[in-house]
């Protein structure tokens, strides 16, 4: 005989892993097949299940209480997924920055893994935060956080509110704040190159600052960058402490 609130519970929490997996940016990237991300939730689902509290097998309003509940853990998994997406974000977006002053902007392409245009600068280091944090195992970190959310946020019993919705919205915008504060000491070295090749232009005229100006702020840029390089251990540690900090707070207000 099936076990209605077994099967249900299921259910429920395999829509919360594969929200999650499917938003995560660790996972969600396109060259990963989307079998292989069902694969991962479906397993993830089947271990998890019979350490969760049973959902219960009749929902307020019939069916549409239902799919409530189902939105309500596709909620829970995006939310989850959105903040991972945030801080994944600060590294890359900082690359960026350092890419548009160092020159390298005119050189963004369409990176078909992510579906947006993307830098030199700004993919590396992306892949560079990826890399770390597969190395440190934060990947199972991830799922970790994932298995606790069943004991803080149990199935059906979520809910939006205002410190959740400003919660998320201070996570977006310290993303740039971050951002912009990796970025700022290249930025800085950058903005002096501008000034010095400037003076240059206005005693040598006969100098062609922009041919002279193009490889020299490269030269520069990747200079810079090649030196902070052993400071991007604490960045990335404080990014992930940020991660795991932001995921428990939101954990916490959606419960």
């Amino acid at each position: 005989m099936l076990d209605v609130a077994l099967i249900t519970t299921f259910f429920l929490v395999f829509i919360r892993m594969a929200s999650f997996v499917f938003s995560c940016p660790l996972y969600s990237m396109s060259g990963v097949p989307p079998l292989v991300k069902a694969g991962l939730s479906f397993i993830l689902a089947v271990l998890v299940t019979p350490l969760v509290q049973p959902a219960p097998i009749e929902f307020p309003g019939g069916m549409w209480g239902f799919l409530l509940a189902v939105m309500s853990e596709v909620g829970v998994g995006l939310a989850l997924g959105l903040v991972c997406t945030f801080v994944f974000n600060v590294v890359k977006i900082a690359g960026q920055m350092m890419d548009f002053q160092i020159g390298f902007a005119m050189s963004a392409v369409m990176d078909p893994m992510t579906g947006g245009m993307n830098t030199l600068v700004g993919k590396f280091l992306h892949f560079l935060t990826l890399v770390v944090f597969l190395n440190i195992d934060g990947h199972h970190m991830l799922i970790r956080a994932l298995v606790s959310s069943f004991e803080m946020v149990p199935l059906t019993a979520a809910g939006i509110n205002g410190p959740v919705t400003l919660l998320v919205l201070r996570i977006f915008t310290d993303t740039f704040a971050l951002a912009v504060q990796i970025a700022a000491p290249i930025i800085a070295v950058l903005v002096i190159t501008d000034l010095s090749m400037g003076l240059i232009g206005k005693t040598a005229p006969q100098m062609n600052i922009f041919m002279l100006g193009f490889p020299l702020k490269i030269a520069v840029g990747v200079s810079c960058l090649a030196i902070l390089m052993p400071a991007f251990a604490s960045i990335f540690k404080m990014l992930f402490d940020t991660l795991q900090k932001d995921l428990f707070m939101l954990m916490k207000g959606l419960a």
